[in-house]
């Protein structure tokens, strides 16, 4: 609606992991790299977590870029189901490509260590990465990962090789808590990194490298649009995203030339910022 006005190619400010328009700061880099290492090593797994709207869904896409396509990686994402242990097990199975009725955990797992010892020819390493992984919370689910990660390849002759998956657990940072209460599945977790909200510098360069992916000039939102911005987001990607896309809405529909500081504050109430305040400001009650 406004991106011809604006002279874009299309909107910048869509919340989609489109590796196209990711920004990535040290941390997220960071994250990216650490969790690279753990696929590439095939290592039993590791976690990604933060705050809503951070900025972990990109991480993943753009691992998942450079994964699939590997011819000894088998790369899977599933977002957790809410319906616990063994809808994900149908669904871990399912992607593997296995038709017939699953009716217990049991027989997930028989399938899944049937899948790395019946495959003649190359067999895959699986790259499991579960999103929203905070809803982890039965203990069936966590034991049912716990034993997905003793899983070994099984070689012609019989004998047992390498590490048949490697699990990569992505969420809201309560997703650790929920894992100190079983510490034998976050032993084989290797790796930890908690994504932050990005600073006020950081909130600029994100503004403008999205703009400037859109094809954009990269200087239609002022200094003080972006100092605002930033105290009313907290530097989380998605809030930001919703709050850009509107101030540019604002600005098309009144026809400015920048989005100027009073542009974003009206952008900022019509976001419903006012509803996420609570949420955003640490030590706030909801």
């Amino acid at each position: 609606m406004y991106a011809d006005y604006w002279n874009l190619r299309e909107r910048p400010f869509q919340n989609v992991a489109d590796p196209r328009f990711a920004y990535l700061s040290d941390q997220h880099k960071e994250g990216l790299a650490r969790l690279l290492y753990l696929v590439e090593e095939q290592k039993l797994g590791g976690s990604l977590v933060g705050p809503y709207g951070v900025g972990k869904s990109m991480v993943i896409e753009l691992l998942a870029e450079k994964v699939r396509g590997q011819p000894h990686l088998l790369y899977v994402q599933l977002d957790v189901p809410p319906a616990g242990a063994l809808s994900l097990a149908k669904q871990i199975v399912a992607r593997l490509g296995h038709s017939a009725p699953v009716y217990d955990l049991a027989g997930a797992l028989d399938v899944i260590q049937n899948y790395f010892s019946d495959n003649n020819s190359a067999l895959q390493h699986l790259v499991l990465t579960l999103d929203e992984a905070q809803m982890l919370r039965e203990a069936a689910a966590f034991e049912f990962l716990h034993l997905l990660s003793n899983l070994r390849i099984r070689k012609r002759d019989g004998s047992l090789g390498a590490t048949a998956v490697t699990l990569l657990l992505v969420g809201h940072q309560d997703l650790v808590q929920h894992l100190a209460g079983d510490p034998s599945l976050a032993q084989r977790l290797q790796l930890f990194w908690r994504l932050e909200p990005l600073t006020d510098q950081q909130t600029i360069e994100y503004v403008q490298h999205r703009i400037r992916a859109a094809g954009g000039d990269i200087w239609m939102f002022d200094e003080d649009s972006t100092r605002i911005l930033y105290e009313a987001s907290l530097g989380l990607p998605r809030v930001i995203n919703n709050m850009c896309d509107t101030a540019l809405l604002i600005g098309c529909a009144s026809r400015a030339n920048r989005i100027t500081g009073d542009i974003m504050q009206q952008a900022i109430a019509d976001a419903q910022a006012p509803v996420l305040q609570p949420v955003l400001q640490p030590g706030v009650p909801a």
